[in-house]
């Protein structure tokens, strides 16, 4: 190399260093000519309470240990801001130290602000929260620890009911409740504000907003001068009201919407336009009203119960056929409802249903009374009356002039007048109707509405339920049965769209379908007012007609009733033999038990001379095609009850492999087998073995269903009854008949007549017949339940 290259060369280098040297000197001066950013300082105890957060909402990949030597050490009690030397050690705790990985390094360098901070300045709020949305996203939180907008209401200390929160929490809208972390929530009330939010925990204030909250439709109890205590989600709350909209006594115990800003209640709006009138239907969305028609109901509507304990209603409380609530109108809709009283009920509606109890609708009513009726039809506020002579008929029909308006309702004009129904037929002939009569035209035809007396109504219910020829105290016990099964219904409606509490089916209770008798009227009035209790409520009365010596409890329906209805339960109905015992309800559960129990004569049972209490049923000719059709249909009516085997394992041994599936349609059936039974005996699970699956099917009501291939029931008496939908009971027994290994027959030994859950009439009849009153008798089926006189 040249001499002159070498002397470049080194004149390059010498260039190089003295650029270098400039630029170090330059870029040291610019280091500590940085000064503390100004702004917002980020406190310490808000850092500690986030970065626990990433750990307890489970961020992966962190050094635990360190992290929490970190935060001892730097995040005290004393310390009021976090430090940038606290920050970068913090990261490093997070994301591990420098190197480790190129993922963590690049998040790193985006929020390690270099050129902004030296280690014992103080990091400002704004630039720790972008690095903490950053690890959020970093550690996949980002949907679990969120930035939201929350509207508080008040903490424990503005409450005043019964109803309370739990210390260090806070009440929002819509009667959420929030456990605050960072002390800065402590005081705040009626405001809206953006925090961090973790699920129900509010973790640290970002900002209250000058935003305005509402609620609506909240119950004012008490209105001072300035201040208030309103109802809202089961609290009672007091808040400061700088201005009232109204004089105190024109706010209190009114319907309003409030309003909220920074700490107070800024608006009330009164809502005070209220109505109240007899309602008569009641359906989602919509309620009808006697004396306005139908009323569409506020998607936000609110119900109070305001007698006795205040408190939140729900619209299935509200009173078919009574006038117990006012309604609160806003814009012409109801946006609040209020139960204002409890009050006897002794009145029930009853949906009459058209010939054979085929439809709830009618396309003709021809009405007829021995005395004058009244006929009130048109649009409410628009009414007109007009008289039927006594005997002369009054004929309603579809798109007929009478329905102008609103329902039509016909009456007689004395209190102890019935009215007929012409074009009915019942088992009596032509039923008649005490009470009034009403009808509404809807689209599927005529609703006839009966409402009558409680009392009366069950002196048509008891005749068409058990015969009038049983013992009183029978008829007695039956009374009250159907009475407090009656009563159930005035508080949870069975046809509320239609205004309605039961029909007069066998789906409630058969009513009106046997004329009034002298002895069953005499059971009901030596029983008026008297209700079947079990701790203060009335109970679920079932009854049905003869026990096989057991009875079930509620669970043969659903596993769960059980549970809910303890007062009834399996037992033997007789009394016990020579030595003072009686077969217990839990052996018969087993197979062998209870075929050997049903094939015997059991001379201590109530009813052992009942036609019902032993029959037979017999198939020569199974047909497959109905019987694949029957259990199809149980199937679409509930999926859960007819079950598919998947295949896994012996069906048998294994009946958590059986799933809720169509079945497919089979041609020849294997086999035919009690799978399981209850307490008492009732069959509980067939099995049904098929060339196209195994198929389970679940609950005393289907296996009498899928059973039945009509034809005669042969009683213990000789007799012979038609087997029309179901079998008499499902406390039976199965053989079946094969021929090439399919089943082409089957004989069924059973015994009893109804489900067998609650009252066995003749059981009733019996015990009735034995001396025992109608305390006893009813003791005997609701076991730890009270007789008690309501009216």
């Amino acid at each position: 190399m040249k001499k002159s290259d070498r002397i470049w060369m080194k004149v390059a280098a010498i260039v190089v260093l003295v650029v270098l040297f400039i630029w170090l000197i330059y870029k040291d001066e610019t280091f500590f000519q940085l000064e503390q950013p100004e702004g917002e300082y980020m406190p310490a105890a808000d850092v500690k309470i986030l970065i626990d957060e990433l750990v307890l909402a489970g961020a992966k990949g962190i050094d635990t240990v360190s992290l929490r030597e970190c935060m001892d050490r730097n995040l005290t009690v004393e310390a009021d801001y976090i430090s940038y030397d606290t920050y970068c050690q913090l990261l490093n705790c997070l994301l591990g130290k420098e190197g480790l990985a190129e993922k963590n390094d690049r998040l790193r360098n985006s929020i390690l602000y270099k050129n902004k901070y030296k280690e014992d300045f103080i990091l400002l709020k704004e630039d720790w929260y972008a690095s903490y949305d950053k690890l959020t996203a970093f550690f996949g939180l980002e949907d679990a620890i969120q930035k939201k907008v929350v509207e508080i209401l008040c903490g424990s200390s503005a409450l005043a009911g019964e109803k309370v929160l739990e210390q260090g929490s806070l009440l929002g809208v819509n009667g959420e409740s929030y456990i605050y972390v960072s002390g800065e929530f402590a005081d705040l009330t009626f405001t809206s504000l953006r925090a961090y939010v973790h699920g129900d925990r509010l973790l640290t204030l970002l900002e209250c907003l000058p935003d305005k909250g509402n609620i609506k439709n909240v119950w004012i109890m008490e209105a001072e001068d300035e201040k208030i205590r309103f109802f809202y989600e089961g609290y009672e709350i007091a808040g400061d009201v700088p201005e009232l909209s109204k004089a105190p006594d024109q706010v209190r115990e009114q319907v309003a919407d409030l309003t909220f800003q920074n700490g107070v209640i800024c608006e009330t709006a009164v809502k005070g336009e209220r109505i109240s009138g007899k309602l008569l239907g009641m359906e989602q969305g919509q309620i009808e009203l006697e004396g306005y028609g139908k009323i569409s109901l506020k998607e936000d509507c609110v119900g109070y119960q305001l007698y006795e304990k205040l408190r939140e209603a729900e619209q299935s409380e509200l009173s078919i056929g009574y006038d117990f609530s006012d309604f609160v109108l806003e814009e012409g809709k109801v946006c609040a409802f209020l139960i204002t009283r409890k009050e006897k009920m002794e009145t029930i509606r009853v949906a009459i249903k058209s010939n054979n109890f085929s439809s709830l609708y009618h396309e003709k009513l021809v009405l007829k009374s021995q005395d004058n009726m009244m006929v009130s039809y048109g649009s409410y506020g628009e009414r007109k009356q007009e008289e039927i002579p006594a005997g002369e008929e009054l004929v309603l029909e579809i798109g007929g002039p009478y329905f102008s308006g609103d329902r039509v309702e016909v009456k007689t004009e004395v209190n102890t007048g019935k009215i007929q129904v012409l074009s009915l037929e019942r088992s009596q002939g032509t039923p008649a109707y005490r009470g009034s009569l009403e009808i509404a035209e809807t689209e599927n035809g005529l609703a006839l509405i009966n409402e009558v007396l409680l009392e009366e109504y069950l002196y048509s219910v008891v005749p068409s339920e058990m015969p009038a020829s049983y013992p009183s105290e029978a008829l007695k016990a039956q009374a009250v049965c159907a009475r407090t099964y009656g009563y159930r219904y005035l508080t949870r409606p069975g046809y509320g769209q239609l205004g309605a509490h039961v029909d007069d089916s066998v789906s409630y209770q058969v009513y009106n379908n046997i004329a009034e008798n002298m002895e069953s009227t005499r059971a009901v009035k030596e029983t008026a007012g008297m209700l079947l209790l079990y701790e203060n409520e009335p109970v679920s009365t079932y009854y049905y007609s003869t026990s096989c010596g057991f009875g079930a409890d509620a669970g043969v329906w659903n596993a769960d009733q059980k549970d809910k209805m303890p007062y009834l339960s399996s037992a033997h109905i007789g009394w016990k033999d020579e030595k003072g015992s009686e077969p217990a309800a839990a052996e018969l559960s087993q197979e062998e038990s209870f075929r050997a129990y049903i094939s015997l004569a059991d001379e201590t049972a109530y009813e052992k001379d009942e036609a019902w209490f032993r029959w037979q049923y017999q198939v020569t000719e199974l047909d497959v095609s109905l019987f694949y059709e029957r259990l199809r249909e149980r199937y679409a009516a509930g999926a859960d009850k007819v079950l598919t085997f998947n295949g896994k394992g012996e069906p048998e041994k294994n009946p958590e492999n059986f799933e809720a599936k169509e079945p497919e349609e089979f041609k020849k059936v294997y086999g035919i087998i009690c799978l399981k039974r209850k307490e008492g005996g009732v069959l509980d699970e067939l099995l049904i073995k098929t060339d196209k699956g195994t198929y389970k099917v679940v609950s005393e009501y289907n296996i009498r269903y899928i059973l039945n291939q009509g034809g005669g029931v042969r009683r213990q008496d000789g007799s012979e009854y038609e087997s029309a939908v179901l079998l008499p009971s499902a406390y039976l027994i199965i053989d079946v008949e094969k021929k090439d290994d399919n089943v082409v027959g089957y004989s069924i030994f059973g015994g009893g007549y109804g489900h067998g859950v609650g009252m066995s009439q003749n059981g009733a009849k019996s015990m009735g017949l034995l001396g025992l009153n109608c305390g006893e008798i009813l003791s005997f089926f609701y076991t730890d339940c009270e007789i008690e006189k309501i009216y």
